[in-house]
């Protein structure tokens, strides 16, 4: 029988919890060899104990977080088989001869992380990760790796002050730090996106595909420390340090670059007490520097306050009070909200009044900051951000007013092909591409999420230009979560509609329909509703048709743009030097004795 079935709960009713930790215990590995459990007990579990105690001793010599992590990476992969500069395959063998030792010894599946002298990726990433917790450093479990290929593979990314993610390296060269950059790690890389969430349960049916099931609930889990009935276990998690993952789950997505590296957080770390993570407290700076330290987001990372009133600062730059608006006619509305045109001192803007105003207060300083980066943000092809009212209840976005509206009302209004010819059109896409391409190119890469032709906005010239990129992550639910019709999924990418973690290939797919509105002016699943969308495109498969008559140049970026598997998707560099070619005007001859004339002009 499959392993990923959850042998020990054959149950139906009971299939989409995790068994108990005796249930476990009780499984015979002669009878299951391929059953794998690894448990993280911190009360009963001698060489992890050990191995806390020395992250304790090592800790005070290190002064900066890229010490910790160093220091705390050579540990695990120490600890777990050493290096594999050649990759992690030459660590499976011994994995495998390692794991049937320990349960041939232990009589058991359920294997102690404290006793595994050899390690994959997952089981370094794990213990990377319990061993973070105990000296409160900021990091999460992503699912993939760099070394490996497969389905369950792990790694580690670390939080690094307020903005700033990297990848750490356990394998073949321990705490080296490099960006978790997915366009460049091809099928096996690292999703931006944090997997450290609750899954979804599904209602479980008898056809239900129990591996497939398995492997998302480990990939969903949060932080992989798995809540068992056995309070022994030592996995328990307390409830306020989960709702911080979930909080943290889509800020992880998109941060801010960092400006200054000499910013880097300081970690003074706790000592060792019982097995529980001591919580979270503000800290001084040990060297009576004046430099004091403060947790944000209800103690999720620990940041100098410099940093917290440098925020503080931002918001002052581009606060605009809401009595100096002057609303004037409805524009739009969306799934956050109102827009307006309204009067900004004598300028015409636009207004996103959000919908939602009563945000708690780690709501409210992700608001901030993602105004923080709309705000530094510049490019042609990026609408122009003026500022935001950030007082209740009228918290709004205000920006640049394009006269003509969304892409999508130009292209589906009557008379729309005499306006927009071919070359118009795909000088349109051209335009989205540059803008896209912008984002993507930030550091880290700035993920839309929500790209599609209503969040494009075109000027009096028909320059096109990208909106509502940083909103996207304020989004309490999905479409998927919230059943609600505003979520809109005819643009979104089939991972994305099955809920999956996504990158910024998402976006790509996205611009294949946008592409595909430009060349044939239909809307895109005009025949179907959102969840018969959701189902073909999601779950079978189905893409858009093609005309036939269509420019082939064309079809075939719109078909590269939604290729199956994320990672073969085209990043919008190269969708750029696609196009380019077909906007450029055509080379008319020169007729005999204009030269001259030309030149003697």
């Amino acid at each position: 029988m499959d392993p990923y079935v959850w042998i020990v709960c054959s149950d139906l009713q009971e299939s989409a919890r995790i068994p108990s930790i005796e249930s476990l215990r009780a499984v015979d590995p002669s009878v299951v060899p391929s059953l794998e459990v690894i448990l993280i007990d911190r009360r009963s579990d001698p060489s992890l104990k050990e191995l806390q105690n020395r992250i304790h001793n090592l800790s005070p010599s290190c002064i900066t977080t890229k010490e910790v992590v160093d220091q705390l990476a050579k540990v695990v992969c120490n600890h777990m088989g050493g290096t594999a500069s050649a990759g992690e395959d030459e660590l499976v063998p011994m994995w495998k001869e390692c794991s049937d030792d320990l349960k041939d010894c232990l009589g058991s599946v359920v294997l102690p992380i404290g006793s595994l002298s050899i390690g994959l990726c997952r089981h370094r990433a794990l213990l990377f990760k319990v061993l973070a917790d105990i000296i409160d450093l900021p990091c999460r479990i992503a699912k993939g790796c760099k070394y490996c290929n497969r389905a369950d593979a792990s790694s580690c990314l670390v939080r690094f002050g307020l903005d700033r993610e990297y990848l750490v390296d356990l394998i073949g060269d321990p705490g080296c730090l490099c960006e978790p950059d997915s366009s460049l790690n091809g099928p096996s890389s690292i999703s931006i996106s944090s997997p450290l969430r609750f899954p979804r349960f599904r209602e479980v049916e008898p056809t239900i595909d129990f591996r497939s099931f398995a492997k998302q609930y480990f990939s969903d889990c949060q932080s992989l420390n798995l809540v068992f009935e056995d309070p022994s276990a030592g996995a328990a998690v307390d409830g306020d340090s989960g709702q911080t993952d979930r909080n943290n789950m889509e800020r992880n997505s998109v941060v801010p670059s960092s400006s200054n590296h000499d910013e880097i957080s300081r970690l003074p770390v706790p000592p060792v007490g019982h097995g529980d993570t001591q919580p979270l407290m503000a800290l001084s700076d040990p060297r009576g520097r004046g430099n004091d330290m403060r947790f944000l987001d209800g103690g999720s990372q620990l940041v100098p306050a410099k940093q917290s009133r440098d925020l503080a600062l931002e918001v002052e730059e581009f606060d605009i009070p809401w009595e100096d608006l002057v609303l004037k006619e409805r524009i739009g509305a969306g799934s956050f909200g109102t827009v307006h045109r309204a009067d900004w001192n004598g300028s015409d803007v636009a207004v996103k009044i959000l919908m939602e105003q009563d945000f708690h207060a780690e709501r409210f300083k992700e608001f901030l900051r993602e105004v923080a980066i709309m705000k530094r943000l510049r490019h042609p092809n990026i609408v122009l951000f003026m500022g935001a009212v950030t007082q209740r209840p009228n918290l709004s976005i205000v920006t640049e007013y394009l006269s003509r509206g969304s892409l999508y009302r130009l292209l589906h209004k009557p008379g729309a092909r005499e306006v927009l010819d071919e070359r118009r059109r795909l000088s349109m896409a051209y335009d989205v591409a540059k803008g896209m391409n912008y984002l993507h190119k930030r550091n880290p890469p700035i993920v839309h999420r929500d790209l599609k032709s209503p969040n494009l906005l075109v000027d009096k010239k028909y320059t096109v230009k990208v909106c509502d990129f940083g909103l996207s992550r304020l989004k309490a639910n999905t479409f998927l979560s919230s059943k609600s019709a505003a979520g809109t999924p005819e643009w979104m990418a089939p991972e994305v509609l099955r809920d999956e973690p996504s990158n910024e290939k998402s976006d790509v797919y996205s611009f294949g329909v946008i592409l595909w509105e430009l060349a044939t002016l239909q809307q895109p699943w005009s025949n179907l509703n959102p969840a018969q969308v959701v189902a073909a495109v999601g779950f079978k498969g189905k893409r858009l048709e093609i005309p036939r008559d269509l420019n082939p140049q064309v079809a075939s970026i719109i078909e590269a743009c939604w290729a199956k598997e994320p990672w073969k998707r085209p990043s919008f560099s190269v969708i750029m030097d696609m196009l380019r070619p077909l906007i450029k005007p055509p080379v008319t001859p020169p007729q005999p004795g204009r030269t001259d004339m030309q030149l003697l002009t």
